[in-house]
């Protein structure tokens, strides 16, 4: 381990803090064991708040990692465990596990779920500005657009990049609010706008970024893009991401990529990237993809 193993509860927020930073540079596999030793050692002296946030955290590296049940898993026990604690559910901690659920709900195609939980929380309206909102501010913005709130989404996204802009950190690594914005300008048939975003988030990712980074921000504007150019977009997309540990990124690279291929009636290509999309998806436990992947084997597109 990079960092020292914590031998009593009041070490744990600064190890988190490390592990958070490790799962942010894209070192996830250390991470996840990371998690694991805090969970650990927080079960082991009883320290209710610190396990549930040792939990909130290996949720969040799993869920990159592209285990999704076991994400899932882990963010369910982290609520139970913060609500015994007393840990109001608006505040930091509280908006930080929501914003890590809703996230994995929305890889898992359940919208309406996490409609619930942001319901739940009281936190469907305005909120703080302050930085542990943020993240909650983009995931609500995704959660508005997969729900059909364009304008809703459009408006956490764009306010996102005010704050960040604000605190002078907008880059991708920080929050890919561009590209989300972009896949619902391109839905609305803002398309000149939707390309101008993505232009700006890969340019961002080349300089200075994550090969992660890089790859969902040349995936979306594979959707975004007309003719050979997305296609270009989508097949980079795939080569950068199959070298990074975000398996669900990739899986969900292979099947858009596929979608296009279809489009682009290159069918037996289209079939051997399904195939490969489609056994990863089952791997990462997201039954949406699963679902949009064997639609495209069968020879659907997303004009279909």
């Amino acid at each position: 381990m990079p960092i020292t193993r914590p031998a009593h509860a009041d070490e744990l927020p600064e190890y988190l803090r490390a592990l958070r930073r490790l799962a942010d540079a894209d070192d996830l596999s250390t991470a996840y064991a990371g998690c694991s030793i805090a969970v650990e050692v927080a079960g082991r002296v009883g320290d209710g708040a610190g396990l549930a946030m040792a939990y909130s955290q290996r949720s969040s590296v799993a869920r990159r990692l592209g285990d999704l049940p076991a994400a899932r898993g882990d963010a369910e026990a982290a609520a139970e465990l913060l609500a015994v604690s007393g840990v109001p559910p608006g505040s930091a901690a509280g908006a930080l596990l929501l914003s890590r659920r809703i996230a994995v709900l929305l890889d898992l195609g359940e919208p309406a779920a996490a409609d619930a939980l942001l319901e739940a929380a009281g936190l469907t309206g305005d909120l703080p500005d302050d930085p542990e909102y943020l993240l909650l501010r983009y995931v609500r913005g995704r959660l508005h657009a997969a729900s059909a709130r364009p304008g809703e989404g459009l408006a956490d996204l764009y306010r996102c990049g005010e704050r960040l802009a604000a605190r002078r950190s907008d880059h991708p690594g920080v929050l890919p609010w561009r590209s989300a914005a972009a896949s619902v300008l391109k839905r609305l048939g803002a398309a000149e706008a939707a390309e101008r975003l993505l232009a700006e988030e890969v340019a961002l990712t080349r300089r200075h970024g994550l090969a992660s980074a890089l790859g969902r921000a040349l995936r979306i504007q594979g959707q975004v893009l007309p003719g050979e150019a997305g296609m270009a977009a989508a097949e980079e997309a795939v080569r950068v991401l199959q070298g990074t540990p975000r398996k669900f990124e990739f899986a969900t690279a292979l099947v858009d990529l596929g979608g296009l291929l279809n489009g682009a009636r290159r069918r037996a290509q289209a079939r051997r990237v399904l195939r490969d999309g489609l056994e990863l998806a089952e791997a990462c436990g997201s039954p949406a993809l699963v679902a949009r992947a064997k639609r495209y084997y069968g020879g659907a597109t997303d004009r279909s």
